[in-house]
C-alpha cells in the first residue's frame, strides 16, 4: 500500500483551503504550505527527528512552528474529517455517518524526559498512551483522542465522544466491544442506541466481530506510521495530533486510490 506522503495536485486540492487559506494575514509564508504539509507527513510515516528532516522541506524550526500551530488550531482533525466525507461519497454514501464505532489502542511509551504517560492496559503494566478512534463504516477514522494509558477505554471514549459528536449530527448508533457498556448512560443522554457486540458463546482466542473488525484494520494501518510505532510525544495534544496526521495521510490515499 501506498500512502500519501508526497501529495498529489489532486489530494492537495482536497484540503488546500484549510492549510493555506486564501486572505491568510501576515508575513508572507518562507516555505510554501504544500512544503509542510509534505514534511509533516514525512515524519509520521518514517519516525524521522525534527531536526534530521531533509533539507528539501525547508528550515526544520519553521515546519516545528508551524506544526505547533496547526496542531493547536485543529486544522488536522479538520482535514481528516473532511476527507473521510469525500471517501464515504466516492463509495455512494451519505457524506455523513448514522453510525461509528469506538475502540482503543494502548501503546507504550518511548520518550525520556517530561511525559503524560501512566501505567495502564492490560494488567495495568504498559507505561504509555492509550489511542482511541471513531471509525465509520468503511473503516475511516473519523476522530481521535489520546490519552495516558491509566484511565479505563470507556473513560477515554466517553472524553472523545462528548468532544466530537457535535460534528456527526447524523449518528444515530455507536459500536462498540463488552468493554463499552459503560456508555450506557452517555448514549441515552443523547438518543443513541448502544449496540455491543461480542463473541459468539464457546469462542475462544481472538474472533474477528463484524463489524469492529473494521476498526481494528484502521488501527493496524496507521500502525504502519512510524512515528506511531510507540507514543514519542511529550503531551496528550501532540500525540493526538500525530495520531490525526497518519489518518490525513491514510485517508488522502483512499480518496484518491
Amino acid at each position: 500500500m501506498s500512502f500519501a506522503i508526497a501529495l498529489t495536485d489532486e489530494q492537495w486540492e482536497l484540503v488546500a483551503d484549510l492549510f493555506d487559506p486564501p486572505g491568510r494575514r501576515g508575513a508572507p509564508a518562507q516555505i510554501a504550505r504544500r512544503a509542510m504539509v509534505e514534511a509533516m507527513l514525512f515524519l509520521a510515516r518514517t519516525g524521522c527527528q525534527w531536526r534530521y528532516l531533509p533539507e528539501r522541506y525547508g528550515s526544520w524550526t519553521a515546519v516545528w512552528a508551524q506544526w505547533r500551530r496547526w496542531r493547536a488550531n485543529g486544522v488536522w482533525a479538520a482535514a481528516m474529517a473532511r476527507l473521510a466525507v469525500v471517501v464515504r461519497v466516492l463509495h455512494d454514501r451519505e457524506a455523513r455517518p448514522s453510525m461509528v464505532m469506538v475502540d482503543a489502542q494502548t501503546v507504550k511509551g518511548g520518550r525520556y524526559g517530561p511525559t503524560f504517560h501512566e501505567a495502564g492496559g492490560r494488567g495495568g503494566r504498559t507505561i504509555g498512551t492509550k489511542r482511541t478512534l471513531l471509525v465509520e463504516i468503511l473503516g475511516l477514522p473519523l476522530a481521535a483522542h489520546a490519552d495516558s494509558a491509566r484511565p479505563h477505554d470507556v473513560v477515554a471514549a466517553r472524553e472523545l465522544l462528548r468532544d466530537r459528536l457535535a460534528d456527526l449530527p447524523s449518528v444515530r448508533a455507536i459500536v462498540g466491544d463488552r468493554a463499552y457498556r459503560g456508555l450506557a448512560s452517555l448514549a441515552d443522554r443523547k438518543h443513541l442506541a448502544l449496540d455491543i457486540k461480542a463473541p459468539p458463546p464457546g469462542a475462544s482466542g481472538f474472533v474477528p466481530i463484524r463489524p469492529l473488525y473494521r476498526i481494528e484494520h484502521a488501527f493496524a494501518q496507521l500502525g504502519r506510521w512510524r512515528r506511531l510505532s510507540r507514543c514519542y510525544e511529550g503531551t496528550t495534544a501532540s500525540a493526538r495530533a500525530w495520531l490525526e496526521v497518519a489518518s490525513v495521510g491514510y485517508l488522502a490515499w483512499r480518496a484518491t486510490a
